[in-house]
């Protein structure tokens, strides 16, 4: 049996049951996925852009908001995978998939109050997505959470129209949505403000750390990670730089307990007023045990932002992985 490295990247044409995983046919190719683990030990994932799914939400037929066709049915898929050239079937490890990939980048053209709120971005209106498949809050899909340009919550009322008249100097950020284009709406799974915005939770006084990619890389003898994000610092005196540490995050399969390494500092650099940068780049030698293979997590503190439980403000994420 041959089995040789392959993807497929194209519309979904059916969705069908396989036993206790699914087949999902997209250019004459069937996709066959069933839940385990890969040849290397990695858990078999389904994500659409939004969050993790279960072969049952996979499956699910319901209709996304203002789509006519059937659960992920007519979207997009990106299958990674293997195909076995004696029974000539595609084996999937990971897909990804979406009812349409689409993005609006622009202008905020309104933000009415409503009820109901009226949402715009080059003048097309976005409703934020309460599908649990696709949500705009994974945590909580019923009720949809905003972004600002450094990826911290914001309260909604705070996202300003776009000025009119001659263009500022310098001229604003633009605002970005991320979903799909249906039934003369944008549904959004993400909504990112080009601006600060009032954050929901006071960064005087509880100091907050955003991530915006984590990825772990696998060298043979080595490992590298490379992480970024940002940090609140209306916390403290302007111009003091914070002090951000990166960790992995690996779980002891005897315990089921988190065992936490600390890997490096980041680099840290002002950016806005109350908003800096920090990011970084590991490569190490493996070490042994838990520290040979891929971390659940990775995690980063700002050791310089105490929050009001009396420890360090944090945010964590699976890292995005590749090996070599």
């Amino acid at each position: 049996m041959a089995n040789i490295e392959a993807s497929v990247e194209g519309p979904v044409g059916s969705v069908t049951a396989n036993g206790p995983g699914v087949v999902i046919r997209t250019m004459d190719v069937a996709v066959h996925f069933t839940p385990g683990q890969t040849a290397t030990g990695l858990p078999k994932t389904i994500e659409s852009p939004a969050t993790e799914l279960t072969v049952a939400q996979l499956l699910d037929p319901t209709s996304f908001p203002g789509r006519p066709e059937s659960g992920f049915e007519g979207g997009t898929i990106i299958a990674e995978g293997s195909f076995d050239t004696d029974s000539n079937v595609f084996h999937a490890d990971a897909i990804a998939i979406e009812p349409a990939e689409s993005v609006l980048l622009g202008a905020v053209t309104e933000n009415s109050a409503g009820p109901p709120r009226v949402l715009r971005i080059n003048g097309t209106e976005v409703e934020m997505l309460t599908d649990p498949r696709m949500p705009a809050n994974p945590d909580n899909p019923a009720q949809p959470i905003y972004f600002n340009e450094f990826g911290f919550q914001i309260k909604v009322e705070s996202i300003q129209e776009s000025p009119t008249g001659p263009t500022p100097d310098p001229p604003p950020a633009p605002s970005a949505a991320e979903g799909y284009f249906a039934d003369g709406k944008f549904y959004a799974f993400l909504f990112e403000y080009g601006g600060p915005g009032e954050l929901v939770v006071d960064p005087t006084t509880t100091p907050q750390v955003s991530m915006e990619r984590a990825s772990y890389r696998d060298r043979g003898t080595q490992f590298e990670v490379e992480a970024r994000g940002f940090a609140t610092s209306s916390h403290a005196p302007a111009g003091t730089l914070q002090n951000i540490e990166v960790f992995r995050v690996d779980v002891d399969p005897a315990t089921g307990d988190e065992v936490e390494t600390p890997l490096d500092q980041a680099d840290v650099e002002d950016v806005a007023p109350g908003f800096q940068r920090w990011r970084a780049r590991i490569r190490e030698n493996k070490g042994g045990g838990l520290l040979a293979g891929v971390p659940e997590l990775i995690r980063v503190k700002n050791h310089s932002g105490i929050t009001p439980d009396g420890l360090p403000a944090r945010e964590q994420d699976t890292p995005d992985i590749r090996e070599d």
